[in-house]
């Protein structure tokens, strides 16, 4: 099927160059095919956003992996490009600016997964984590909802070579909906971390994600997807301030907006004020603030924003004499 080019955009406009940088991922040299590349993640998929020339190039690419044109060294880098054009259709399926293009993608990612699953099965060990979670992306998809148990087993079977983490193998089985409960037990304590994660609404996966909150994950364990845990299953702040206070010590300035920033929305549902006295859990959380140098450049909107909408002075002595 001819594709029209001219009549697709992407990112920056008329797709007209599409054309040339999916040829050059076959024929180019390797600057060549790094702009082509670049020009798939940044025009036609920019920052997750598809484009109508998304799903034409989403079926170009898997056309140059089925018959094995692409060049070998962006074979990973294609897979990554399915795996983020899937996340794309799985994220943005409630969105109706997207309702006119998302079907068609999905439809064509869907037609790539059994061409890049193979991947997985011959794939290097260390890379083997990489190409599935990416295939897991895909699998994701409400069209593959029924096919994913190849991907389930090849991806049981690479956990127990010991090719990576376990816990990211088993954040793999996790999104494909496996019943990880058994692993609740797991003498690896990322292991039994990332099972509760899936299963939060266990009495143990409970516990266990309050419990870690204070202490800094384990590796293979993310603090975002902890933090948004804790908030979920915490009756009330108070039940995790004591936890929340050693996050807001030790996190970044990047943490405003799932990390300790979440964690002062969570605390603040209502923005503090003077007719308002603060609770001993709120104040003990000011307290910890204070004390994070990484929290207090005057220049940084983003963390400005976490103590406005908090009803908190942006001054970090004011914060310190507001808790005394």
């Amino acid at each position: 099927m001819t594709v029209d080019w001219s009549r697709l955009g992407h990112a920056y406009g008329p797709a007209v160059d599409t054309p040339g940088h999916l040829a050059a991922l076959e024929s180019g040299d390797a600057e060549t095919r790094q702009a082509a590349l670049d020009h798939l993640d940044m025009a036609v998929l920019h920052q997750g956003f598809p484009e109508t020339a998304t799903a034409p190039a989403v079926r170009a690419v898997t056309a140059l992996l089925a018959e094995e044109r692409a060049h070998p060294d962006t074979v990973e880098s294609l897979l990554e490009f399915l795996g983020d054009a899937a996340v794309s259709v799985t994220d943005l399926s409630d969105d109706r600016h997207f309702e006119g293009i998302l079907p068609d993608l999905a439809d064509a990612v869907a037609q790539a997964y059994p061409v890049v699953l193979p991947l997985l099965t011959a794939s290097p060990p260390d890379r083997a984590l990489f190409r599935a979670e990416n295939l897991v992306a895909i699998a994701r998809m409400r069209p593959l909802a029924d096919r994913r148990e190849e991907l389930t087993a090849l991806i049981l079977e690479w956990s127990e070579r010991g090719a990576g983490p376990q816990a990211e193998w088993l954040h793999c089985l996790g999104q494909l909906d496996v019943d990880l409960r058994d692993r609740l037990i797991d003498p690896d304590p990322a292991v039994r971390l990332q099972a509760a994660l899936f299963h939060e609404d266990d009495p143990r996966g409970r516990e266990l994600i309050l419990a870690a909150l204070a202490e800094p994950p384990p590796p293979g364990v993310h603090q975002f997807a902890l933090v948004a845990a804790a908030l979920r299953v915490a009756a009330d702040f108070d039940e995790i301030a004591t936890a929340a206070c050693q996050v807001a010590s030790r996190d970044s300035w990047a943490g405003f907006d799932d990390g300790w920033g979440a964690l002062v929305r969570f605390a603040f549902p209502k923005p503090y004020a003077t007719s308002r006295p603060l609770t001993e859990p709120q104040r003990a959380l000011v307290r910890a603030l204070v004390t994070n140098d990484e929290l207090w450049d005057p220049t940084n909107g983003s963390c400005g924003l976490v103590f406005k909408q908090a009803g908190l002075p942006r001054r970090r002595n004011a914060c310190r004499r507001l808790v005394g």
